[in-house]
């Protein structure tokens, strides 16, 4: 058992088959990112536990039809073409009977959801978040100090005060394309921080889209912490975005503000839920 939530046990094995799958794709298991993994566990089993206790009807044939979705897109790629569905899961550290399952609770909050969110919420969201739907876009160069193999607090009060000093470099006058260069630890290093464009709505981490989208062209932020690090932002150019109806993008604005309301339950139920980690 590596965590127990509301008195359901998780278990090392689904820990590890988790890990098995970002071994394979070479990425290093730290204690950092066995944590985080054991995180979002713990958020897919408060999800479960709480689509449970509601009174929500699935239909096997939604779910069967859910699937069917998901096949015509795998099979969409030409990599996975020829392998079955069962084969693809497999190679991401899960199967048929998971994944049914997880379009099950999926399908059961939609539905709760649906039930409690109007139009006339989506419609109020939409308007004062325009620009993450009308195709605005913000250039920018960054410093990053990558803080996602640091293990100890230490480590990481260590990386905030060096993030400071940067900070401090740069209002003193520092070039910022070449501070980039000498202190970054992004690939983004060797094109000065430049990472050209990008769009409000998931191009890039929410916290960083977010504080660059509030800032004017030659404006440079103070740090930003994101799960990668703690950064510092440079807008360098801005494309003004189309005017855009509701109608138009209501899909788009439908999933967005739902995905907004699931954190939102979630971290409720996170704050009420007896949660131990034991590994």
């Amino acid at each position: 058992v590596v965590a127990t939530v509301n008195g359901e046990e998780i278990f090392r094995k689904e820990l590890d088959r988790r890990l098995g799958v970002l071994k394979r794709m070479n990425q290093e298991v730290t204690r950092a990112v066995q944590i985080e993994v054991i995180n979002q566990l713990t958020k897919k089993e408060l999800l479960k536990q709480f689509v449970e206790g509601q009174d929500i009807v699935v239909s096997e044939g939604e779910v069967q039809g859910e699937l069917e979705k998901i096949k015509y897109f795998l099979r969409s790629n030409p990599n996975d073409s020829e392998k079955s569905l069962g084969e693809i899961l497999e190679t991401q550290g899960s199967n048929i009977g998971e994944l049914e399952d997880e379009i099950r609770r999926t399908l059961a909050l939609s539905k709760y959801l649906d039930q409690r969110v109007g139009d006339d919420e989506k419609s109020s969201y939409f308007e004062a978040n325009k620009n993450a739907f009308n195709g605005e876009k913000v250039k920018a160069r960054h410093v990053l100090i990558d803080t996602t193999k640091l293990k100890t607090d230490a480590e990481l009060k260590q990386a905030k005060q060096k993030i400071e000093e940067i900070k401090k470099e740069i209002d003193n006058g520092a070039d910022f394309e070449k501070t980039a260069k000498k202190y970054s630890t992004c690939p983004s290093a060797e094109n000065g921080g430049d990472i050209g464009f990008f769009q409000r709505n998931g191009s890039l981490v929410e916290e960083f889209a977010e504080a660059a989208f509030l800032m004017e062209v030659g404006e440079i932020s103070e740090p930003v912490k994101t799960q990668f690090g703690y950064h510092i932002i440079k807008v360098t150019d801005k494309e003004e975005g189309k005017d855009v109806k509701y109608e138009e993008v209501e899909d788009m604005v439908d999933f967005v503000y739902m995905q907004i309301k699931t954190e939102a339950l979630l971290k409720g139920l996170y704050e009420k839920a007896e949660i131990e980690i034991t590994l």
